[in-house]
């Protein structure tokens, strides 16, 4: 319980951060790729504008619901004795089904995309790029995810348990490494790897609306969204292209994206897909067998 409290989490943060950009120095996937400072400083911003407005709105934390459902006895697991296994494991679940759904909801409609597009801004991705959400996104899935918490009765210890593993997996699927390709192999049939995620990176609209699951890959292999790591191409091309793409990429453009609806503007994606990639998913599916 004392991990969440004063600045022990956020210094675990930034040790999980650390940790990732020594080892795309060490082990990088795409090489010769310079150091940009005024870049990583750009995606901490965001990420830093996100921790004031919450910590603005604490009964919108997950971490706070949970403790009123515990002293209200409020949800499944204030009725029932199980053990911080089960309720971990069940809290980290239930969390990802969640942030897949909202995932593809920020792809699928205008209004929400505009806030997930400073995320995709980013046109090399590295571990800092998984500091690169909007605070207005970072809002949207705060208020999503508290009635997770009411409903399930999570406790306190499963949400500092899962905050634990987000933090470890949202900086490592953004980091700029590869694991070997048996292991890739083994690994993305369960969970997400920066290969899986890299792909959901790509300026091309096609692999842009696959691979939504954040540990998981399952969700996406559920729901016919899943492109396997084996198409990733070397000389892939990420962010945005066209007229959603933040130009030039700077403090005021990244904290005012959501409010820009440039000329043409639309959710990038291909002319035979529908308005939620079906039709892309299903054929990605369908070659699945890596």
């Amino acid at each position: 319980m004392e991990f969440f409290k004063g600045v022990t989490g956020l210094y675990f943060a930034l040790g999980v951060l650390a940790s990732a950009l020594v080892l795309e120095a060490i082990m990088p996937w795409r090489r010769g790729v310079k150091i940009s400072l005024a870049r990583w400083t750009r995606n901490a911003s965001m990420s830093f504008y996100g921790f004031i407005l919450l910590g603005m709105l604490p009964f919108l934390s997950t971490f706070g619901g949970a403790l009123i459902a515990d002293a209200h006895g409020i949800g499944l697991f204030n009725q029932i004795a199980a053990p911080l296994w089960v309720t971990a494991l069940a809290t980290i679940i239930a969390f990802d089904l969640v942030a897949y759904s909202v995932h593809r909801s920020l792809h699928k409609w205008y209004f929400l995309w505009r806030t997930h597009r400073t995320h995709h801004g980013d046109g090399h991705i590295d571990a800092t790029t998984s500091l690169r959400f909007h605070p207005f996104e970072t809002l949207i899935r705060a208020v999503i995810d508290l009635p997770v918490v009411f409903v399930l009765g999570l406790p306190a210890e499963a949400i500092v348990v899962n905050f634990v593993v987000l933090i470890l997996v949202n900086t490592y699927t953004h980091t700029n490494i590869a694991l070997a390709p048996a292991v890739e192999r083994v690994v993305s049939r369960v969970f997400v790897t920066p290969h899986i995620h890299r792909l959901h990176h790509s300026a091309a609209p096609e692999r842009l609306d696959t691979n939504f699951g954040t540990v998981f890959s399952l969700w996406d292999r559920m729901f016919n969204s899943f492109t396997p790591s084996d198409r990733l191409r070397e000389g892939e091309i990420f962010g945005i292209e066209g007229p959603e793409a933040i130009t030039p990429d700077s403090f005021a453009n990244l904290a005012l994206d959501p409010f820009r609806k440039p000329d043409h503007a639309a959710i990038p994606k291909t002319a035979a897909a529908d308005d939620d990639s079906e039709h892309a998913g299903r054929e990605h599916a369908s070659h699945k067998h890596d």
